[in-house]
């Protein structure tokens, strides 16, 4: 499995580059930026609810056209959070602190992207190979509103990520540098993963620390709202 993983990795990025050399064009680059909503499917909507955050990307395209490219696609979505408050120490109880924890998932992919017409509205579609990185973080500050930047992970997983998506651009300026308007749906495939949620990390009387990780299919649909700029 991890064998033809690699070899379609090889293979989404290879594509496009061998088309540079077929067009020989003058390289064009766009750069999108959205917010994103993600909804677990299948097993892991089963221990996950909806989250968000935001997601980025970039497109060497290689058609003077801008119809055909190489995309950069990077993700953070945060799916869990929880806060308490407690003494800073059993000694110095005065202080108090904010406790928070998140569990999020960074995602990174590389792959071709296709682009249809010459409009004001062009549909796309895309594919990216790369990983996905799930974490749990905890940080601490003081609750008069004083970020000490004291934090820790408390667990965290790599798996390797197969992504397809598509979406609209709706063009708002042209130019130089046009402004488009971008709405697509993407396809996270991350296959078994460990992670963790609200709840699977329990303090212990001795001051120790325990922690539940999950083991299960974890693959996302995300819907995305954003802009994106032409160079």
């Amino acid at each position: 499995m991890r064998q033809r993983y690699w070899l379609l990795v090889a293979f989404m990025v290879a594509v496009p580059l061998a088309a540079q050399g077929q067009y020989r064009p003058q390289s064009s680059f766009a750069f999108g930026i959205n917010g994103v909503l993600a909804r677990p499917v299948g097993e892991f909507q089963r221990f996950v609810d909806w989250g968000g955050g935001l997601g980025t990307y970039g497109v060497i395209n290689f058609d003077r056209g801008r119809h055909f490219g190489l995309r950069l696609d990077g993700s953070f979505v945060m799916y869990g959070h929880e806060r308490y408050s407690t003494v800073l120490s059993p000694t110095i109880r005065r202080v108090w602190v904010d406790v928070d924890t998140d569990n999020f998932i960074v995602g990174f992919g590389v792959g071709p992207q296709f682009t249809l017409g010459n409009g004001p509205i062009r549909p796309y579609v895309y594919g990216t190979a790369g990983f996905s990185y799930f974490a749990t973080v905890s940080s601490v500050s003081g609750t008069a509103h004083f970020d000490n930047g004291l934090s820790s992970t408390n667990f965290d997983h790599f798996t390797g990520a197969l992504v397809g998506g598509g979406g609209l651009l709706f063009r708002l300026t042209q130019g130089r540098h046009p402004i488009s308007i971008d709405m697509s749906v993407q396809s996270t495939y991350n296959g078994e993963a460990e992670y963790l949620r609200r709840g699977d990390i329990v303090e212990n009387l001795d001051g120790s620390v325990t922690v539940f990780p999950i083991r299960s299919q974890a693959n996302l649909v995300t819907f995305r709202t954003g802009i994106t700029i032409g160079m």
